[in-house]
Protein backbone atom coordinates (compact mmCIF):
# COMPACT_ATOMS: atom_id res chain seq x y z
CA UNK A 1 0.00 0.00 0.00
CA UNK A 2 2.80 2.28 1.02
CA UNK A 3 4.56 1.73 -2.43
CA UNK A 4 1.59 2.67 -4.30
CA UNK A 5 1.41 5.77 -2.33
CA UNK A 6 4.57 6.72 -2.72
CA UNK A 7 4.11 6.28 -6.38
CA UNK A 8 1.46 8.32 -6.71
CA UNK A 9 3.14 11.01 -5.16
CA UNK A 10 6.11 10.66 -7.09
CA UNK A 11 6.21 12.68 -10.89
CA UNK A 12 7.87 9.19 -12.47
CA UNK A 13 4.09 7.02 -12.44
CA UNK A 14 0.61 8.17 -12.52
CA UNK A 15 -1.23 10.51 -10.26
CA UNK A 16 -4.31 8.18 -9.36
CA UNK A 17 -3.99 5.01 -7.21
CA UNK A 18 -5.95 3.25 -9.75
CA UNK A 19 -3.22 4.68 -12.67
CA UNK A 20 -0.65 3.24 -10.89
CA UNK A 21 -2.06 0.20 -9.74
CA UNK A 22 -3.20 -0.45 -12.92
CA UNK A 23 -0.21 0.62 -15.16
CA UNK A 24 1.06 -1.33 -17.48
CA UNK A 25 -2.25 -3.77 -18.44
CA UNK A 26 -4.27 -6.08 -16.70
CA UNK A 27 -2.15 -9.15 -18.17
CA UNK A 28 1.57 -9.93 -17.09
CA UNK A 29 3.88 -8.40 -16.93
CA UNK A 30 2.34 -5.61 -14.80
CA UNK A 31 3.74 -3.54 -11.94
CA UNK A 32 1.57 -5.89 -9.56
CA UNK A 33 1.14 -9.36 -9.56
CA UNK A 34 -2.08 -8.92 -7.60
CA UNK A 35 -3.36 -6.58 -10.23
CA UNK A 36 -2.46 -8.97 -13.34
CA UNK A 37 -3.27 -12.21 -11.36
CA UNK A 38 -6.22 -13.53 -13.53
CA UNK A 39 -7.91 -14.65 -10.64
CA UNK A 40 -11.14 -13.25 -10.15
CA UNK A 41 -11.38 -10.29 -7.71
CA UNK A 42 -14.24 -11.81 -5.75
CA UNK A 43 -13.72 -11.60 -2.24
CA UNK A 44 -14.00 -14.99 -0.76
CA UNK A 45 -11.92 -14.74 2.73
CA UNK A 46 -13.82 -11.97 4.60
CA UNK A 47 -11.39 -11.64 7.51
CA UNK A 48 -7.96 -10.97 5.15
CA UNK A 49 -10.29 -8.62 2.95
CA UNK A 50 -11.26 -6.55 5.69
CA UNK A 51 -7.56 -6.33 6.98
CA UNK A 52 -6.48 -5.30 3.46
CA UNK A 53 -9.34 -2.57 3.58
CA UNK A 54 -8.59 -1.40 6.72
CA UNK A 55 -5.01 -0.87 5.62
CA UNK A 56 -5.34 0.48 2.45
CA UNK A 57 -7.76 3.14 4.59
CA UNK A 58 -5.29 3.96 6.97
CA UNK A 59 -2.42 4.55 4.35
CA UNK A 60 -5.26 7.05 2.14
CA UNK A 61 -5.48 8.82 5.26
CA UNK A 62 -1.96 9.28 6.44
CA UNK A 63 -2.76 6.97 9.21
CA UNK A 64 -0.04 4.50 8.85
CA UNK A 65 3.78 4.94 9.46
CA UNK A 66 6.00 4.19 6.48
CA UNK A 67 7.71 1.19 6.57
CA UNK A 68 9.44 1.23 3.51
CA UNK A 69 11.32 4.11 3.72
CA UNK A 70 9.72 6.29 0.74
CA UNK A 71 10.00 2.92 -1.59
CA UNK A 72 9.06 3.10 -5.12
CA UNK A 73 9.69 -0.27 -6.14
CA UNK A 74 9.69 -4.17 -4.65
CA UNK A 75 10.32 -7.48 -5.38
CA UNK A 76 10.12 -10.92 -3.49
CA UNK A 77 13.04 -11.94 -2.19
CA UNK A 78 13.41 -15.24 -4.25
CA UNK A 79 13.81 -13.67 -7.20
CA UNK A 80 16.89 -10.85 -8.02
CA UNK A 81 15.64 -8.60 -10.57
CA UNK A 82 18.43 -6.73 -13.27
CA UNK A 83 16.66 -3.60 -12.07
CA UNK A 84 17.37 -3.66 -8.16
CA UNK A 85 20.63 -3.07 -8.74
CA UNK A 86 20.38 0.51 -9.66
CA UNK A 87 17.95 1.44 -7.05
CA UNK A 88 19.04 1.78 -3.20
CA UNK A 89 17.33 -0.66 -0.57
CA UNK A 90 15.18 0.59 2.03
CA UNK A 91 14.06 -1.94 3.39
CA UNK A 92 12.93 -5.60 3.91
CA UNK A 93 9.72 -6.58 5.02
CA UNK A 94 8.80 -10.74 5.18
CA UNK A 95 9.52 -11.98 1.72
CA UNK A 96 9.82 -8.30 -0.09
CA UNK A 97 12.70 -6.29 -0.58
CA UNK A 98 12.39 -2.44 -1.35
CA UNK A 99 13.64 0.46 -3.12
CA UNK A 100 13.91 4.00 -4.24
CA UNK A 101 15.95 5.21 -6.52
CA UNK A 102 19.34 5.73 -5.62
Amino acid sequence: AHVVANRVKSSRFPKTYCGVVTAGGSAPPCQFSWWCDGRPDDVVEAAPFASAREIARQVLNGESAAPTNGALFFHNARVQPSWSRVFQRTARIGAHIFYRPA
